[in-house]
């Protein structure tokens, strides 16, 4: 494995060397089909080997009849804002391990930003150097390889880098999403009690439509913002906590007859005195 992959960094070139057998047409009637399986389609017909980033996602729609293999690879790549790299590489040619085997090195190598490369070989007293954006050269002979070893084509599908923009654009959504919240809050409070119950009864009513792990999520992503609050604020908040809880009925939270009790402790005015004599 260690030798196979050593024998990749050593000797890929992307996107500019031509392979001895041009891969055969490509025939793809698709509606909506999932990227997997327009690569596995593209790939058997071609007959060539294509690794797919597991980020790379997707549908392609398209007719496409005779075509070569580098346009179909544009037209399911490009619908989906992703790219497709060739990547040939050195490998043994009895080497057991499969290209499923190295498919997150061809990953990574494909994935590589490099300008320039150069790879010493104390050994032999040898030095191998590979360069960026070299023009390709669709006749261009491949050069030869030690004994035993044979040149594989790979091309691989590729998930669109991150922009650098999205870090920003969401810290101007959750900068929108907070000013949007104290304008909200001001509003609530300035309901009447009745108002403010019904509005937490639909807001309720609402997160609790949501999938239960998405109300977890918020639940716990809120907690931790408590928990990550100054001392005085998270002082301020129990203190708050306790009050609010010290003046609820016995049995606000649930239970029939513990709800009666309090119903009527509260009705008489001793609710939280009550809880203190039966203490």
């Amino acid at each position: 494995m260690k030798a196979c992959l050593v024998a990749i960094c050593l000797c890929f070139v992307l996107c500019g060397i031509a392979v001895a057998d041009a891969p055969a047409k490509v025939t793809l009637d698709a509606k909506a089909m999932a990227i997997k399986d327009a690569a596995d389609s593209i790939s058997k017909q071609a007959g060539v080997p294509i690794v797919l980033d597991p980020k790379a996602t997707g549908t392609v729609t398209t007719s496409l009849k005779g075509a070569d293999l580098t346009q179909a690879l544009d037209v399911v790549t490009k619908a989906n804002n992703l790219t497709w790299k060739k990547l040939d590489f050195a490998r043994k040619a009895d080497a057991k391990v499969t290209l499923d085997q190295l498919k997150s090195g061809i990953l990574a190598l494909a994935n590589m930003q490099l300008v320039g490369l150069s790879v010493e070989d104390p050994a032999t007293k040898t030095s191998t150097v590979f360069a960026k954006d070299v023009p390709a050269a669709t006749e261009a002979p491949k050069p030869a390889l030690p004994e035993g070893y044979a040149w594989t084509t790979v091309y691989v599908v590729l998930a669109a880098e991150p922009k650098a923009d999205d870090a920003a654009a969401g810290k101007d959504k959750v900068a929108k999403l907070a000013a949007n919240a104290a304008k909200q809050m001001a509003d609530v409070a300035s309901l009447t009690p009745e108002e403010r119950k019904q509005y937490y009864s639909d807001f309720m009513a609402a997160q609790m439509k949501m999938a239960p792990e998405a109300r977890q999520s918020m639940l716990r992503d809120q907690m931790q913002a408590v928990f990550g609050m100054d001392q005085q604020s998270r002082d301020q908040f129990r203190q708050d906590m306790r009050a609010v809880f010290s003046q609820m009925p016995h049995g606000a939270f649930g239970g029939g007859g513990g709800g009666q009790r309090g119903q009527g402790q509260n009705q008489g005015g001793q609710a939280h005195g009550g809880r203190n004599r039966g203490n």
